[in-house]
């Protein structure tokens, strides 16, 4: 870091004293932060059978999309990466993997809260 750079914040993930961190930015070797697609084809299961939850789940998920969501790779309508992970990791702490049915509590939660 040279006098004319700015020092990295506390949140920049391409900071380099992550790599002297154990367990601390993008590259985490926790599995409960990046959830598998299979986690995601069985909550979107445990969803179709439920059709009162049909649109408390598509509210929530348009609500996750960032916007630009198409001027930023990969070009699809899906919840920033960063965004998921710190939602599991407030949710689950850095070592848990995320629960199928608590995705399901908490969507009756928020169509009962709405």
């Amino acid at each position: 870091m040279g006098h004319g750079e700015p020092a990295p914040s506390p949140g920049d993930v391409d900071s380099r004293r992550h790599a002297t961190v154990p367990g601390v930015g993008p590259n985490r070797g926790d599995p409960g932060m990046t959830p598998r697609a299979s986690f995601w084809f069985q909550c979107a299961g445990a969803v179709l059978v439920r059709p009162r939850l049909w649109f408390t789940a598509a509210r929530l998920v348009l609500r996750a999309i960032p916007r630009d969501w198409w001027r930023r790779p990969p070009h699809l309508p899906v919840p920033d990466r960063d965004y998921v992970r710190f939602r599991l990791e407030t949710a689950y702490g850095s070592e848990t993997e995320p629960v199928v049915a608590d995705v399901v509590r908490y969507l009756e939660w928020c169509r009962t809260a709405a």
